[in-house]
C-alpha cells in the first residue's frame, strides 16, 4: 500500500473528528436557574420559589465584580421591585437565610471565596408580595442598577415540594383579628332576708 493511499484511509477515517467540535467546548448549564449579566454584575442560579400565584422568593446568587464601586441592583417581578445593595467585589446569596450561612463564613475564613474570586457578603432574603407568578412558569424577571443597561430573563418559578427548597416558600402572614369585648352584665343586688327583716322593724 502507498504512502499516499495510507493517507488517505487515515483522513477518512479521522475526518469526522475535524468537523466535530469538542465537547468541552458546548457548555451547558445544569441548574435550576438562568445566568444573565447585567454591567460588572452576575446573576448566578436565578430562580423562583413559589407555592401559590400571590407572592414568590428569589433564590439565586448576586456577584459585584466591580473593584470600588458598591452596586444596588434592582430586581423587577410583575411591577413588584426589590434592591439589593451588594459591595465591591463581593457575592451575596439570596434566598436561604439573613445571616451568613456557615458554608459561607467558613470559606471566606479559610479564604477560599469560590465564586468568581469575590468576597462572601451577607446572605438575605428577598421575596415578592405582589409577583403574580404561577408555579411551573417562566417569569419575567428584570435586573438594573444605576450606570448599567439592565437585563431580562426568563426566570423558572419552582415549588418547595422539591426538597432542597422545601424551606424557602414565601408564607403569607396571618390578617390580624380584632377581639370584641362584650359587656358583661352583673344581676342586681337583691336584699338578703336578715335585710329585709330589719327593714320591716
Amino acid at each position: 500500500m502507498s504512502v499516499a493511499v495510507a493517507a488517505t484511509i487515515a483522513l477518512g477515517a479521522t475526518g469526522c473528528e475535524f468537523m466535530s467540535p469538542a465537547q468541552t467546548t458546548e457548555i451547558k448549564q445544569i441548574t435550576d436557574g438562568v445566568n444573565v449579566t447585567t454591567g460588572k454584575v452576575d446573576i448566578r442560579n436565578a430562580l423562583l420559589i413559589a407555592d401559590d400565584a400571590e407572592g414568590a422568593r428569589f433564590v439565586g446568587t448576586i456577584v459585584n465584580n466591580a473593584e470600588r464601586d458598591d452596586v444596588t441592583l434592582s430586581i423587577e417581578v410583575g411591577g413588584d421591585t426589590q434592591t439589593v445593595t451588594v459591595p465591591a467585589n463581593t457575592h451575596i446569596d439570596l434566598g436561604a437565610a439573613a445571616e451568613p450561612s456557615e458554608q459561607a463564613t467558613a470559606s471566606t475564613e479559610e479564604g477560599d471565596d469560590t465564586t468568581q474570586g469575590t468576597a462572601a457578603g451577607q446572605s438575605r432574603e428577598v421575596v415578592f408580595d405582589d409577583a403574580d407568578t404561577k408555579p411551573g412558569s417562566l417569569v419575567k424577571v428584570y435586573f438594573s442598577y444605576s450606570g448599567a443597561e439592565g437585563v431580562s430573563a426568563s426566570v423558572p418559578v419552582l415549588t418547595s415540594q422539591q426538597e432542597e427548597y422545601a424551606t424557602l416558600a414565601p408564607t403569607s402572614s396571618p390578617e390580624p383579628t380584632s377581639e370584641i369585648t362584650l359587656p358583661v352584665e352583673t344581676p342586681a343586688a337583691t336584699p338578703t332576708d336578715d335585710a329585709t327583716q330589719d327593714a320591716g322593724n
